[in-house]
This record gives C-alpha cells, sequence and structure tokens, in this order.
C-alpha cells in the first residue's frame, strides 16, 4: 500500500484519467489527480480527484496555477511552492 507520503516526504499521487467517478484518494491511500486542461477549472475534478499541472521548471510559484489546479513538481525538486509529489500510478505530462 503506498499511502499518503513517500518515504521523502512528498505526497503520493494516482493520476486518473477523469473519465471514471473517484474520490480524492486511491484504493492505496496516495491521492487521485486529474491532469488540468488549461481553461479555468477549480481545485477539483468533477471525477472527485484534484486538478494538478506540472509546475514550471526552477521557478518561484505559488500552490495555486492560475487556472485553480495545483502545481506539483516531480523529483529532482527544484520548484519553491509547488506540491512535492511522487506518482505512484500514471503520467503527468
Amino acid at each position: 500500500m503506498a499511502g499518503i507520503a513517500a518515504a521523502d516526504g512528498s505526497l503520493n499521487v494516482t493520476v486518473v484519467d477523469g473519465l471514471t467517478r473517484v474520490s480524492v484518494y486511491a484504493a492505496d491511500g496516495s491521492r487521485n489527480i486529474a491532469i488540468a486542461p488549461g481553461t479555468r477549472v477549480g481545485a477539483y475534478h468533477p471525477c472527485g480527484a484534484w486538478y494538478a499541472v506540472r509546475a514550471p521548471a526552477a521557478t518561484r510559484v505559488p500552490r495555486r496555477a492560475p487556472d485553480g489546479s495545483l502545481y506539483v513538481e516531480t523529483t529532482p525538486f527544484t520548484q519553491c511552492g509547488a506540491e512535492r509529489v511522487t506518482v505512484v500510478a500514471g503520467v503527468i505530462p
């Protein structure tokens, strides 16, 4: 079971396609995220997952992207402000 946090302290996430209704948490305890389309969306996808988008490389960013989704980053962690995540299933483009 993945759980909510990875060994390095980052948040475990499962990337979902948004076609099936899910809750915020995946069966393994990680957070479900759906990739934001780039238009104003807010924090939650209609399927129940968080909206997220990869933060621009090596920049300081706020917690939320202009479209309302959560900025995330994977290793190596270089941004300041983005949520540090470890992908347990799926891919963040």
